[in-house]
């Protein structure tokens, strides 16, 4: 394996945290758990890595130098702070799609009828490279249900839109690989496609790192 001594390393990880009022809001079921993962194996591949961490069910090393946020826009504003001094930044975060468009200040009235109006939010990995042109760029699919066909088209999308250099994508619709589940199945797309069979978290993170450090070192 080639090593990534003495490289920046940036990894997003967890879930946001949309509020819709004071007590309640928009999120998913993002564990944390791969991006974790990652930056363990980077961490041993001699990286300096730093940890954006949002909503996560895992215990966080003091290792790791980590700056914690909440909602997608708290998320896009240190990311975009910071991303300019990375070598390489491995998007893993799920990050929310949607945010209200306005938010109560105070707790709805759980007897009273609610509709929330949403908005999109800022597709963050497609301002990576206009900071930093320079980065390696890995982003994350999470897919429901699809075919395999369609899941690298769906990669093959963020490449053309964000630039990505790697997408590590898989179908969270099955037990074995569901958001919190210890074991993942990805396809790792670039160029080509490697098929990654289902393997612990941290296997997979060895994997991934692997083919980062290899299209790093050919640069």
């Amino acid at each position: 394996m080639i090593i990534i001594r003495g490289k920046k390393v940036l990894i997003s990880l967890g879930g946001t945290f949309e509020p819709i009022d004071s007590v309640r809001g928009i999120t998913n079921k993002s564990s944390g758990k791969m991006g974790l993962a990652l930056a363990k194996q980077a961490y041993i591949l001699g990286a300096d890595v730093t940890l954006i961490v949002a909503n996560v069910s895992v215990r966080i090393s003091p290792l790791f130098d980590v700056i914690h946020v909440e909602t997608s826009k708290e998320m896009a504003n240190v990311i975009f702070e910071i991303v300019g001094d990375y070598d390489i930044f491995i998007s893993t975060a799920a990050v929310s799609d949607f945010e209200v468009v306005q938010r109560k200040n105070k707790k709805i009235d759980s007897e009273s009828s609610l509709s929330i109006d949403l908005k999109p939010t800022l597709k963050i990995i497609r301002q990576i490279k206009k900071i930093n042109p320079d980065i390696f760029l890995v982003g994350f699919k999470a897919e429901f249900n699809i075919t395999r066909e369609e899941i690298i088209g769906c990669a093959r999308k963020q490449i053309s839109d964000a630039g990505t250099d790697l997408v590590v994508a898989n179908d969270v619709s099955r037990k074995d690989c569901c958001f919190g589940s210890d074991n993942n199945e990805v396809l790792i797309i670039g160029d080509d496609v490697l098929t990654v069979p289902l393997a612990t978290k941290d296997e997979i993170a060895k994997t991934i790192m692997n083919v980062i450090s290899k299209r790093v070192s050919c640069r």
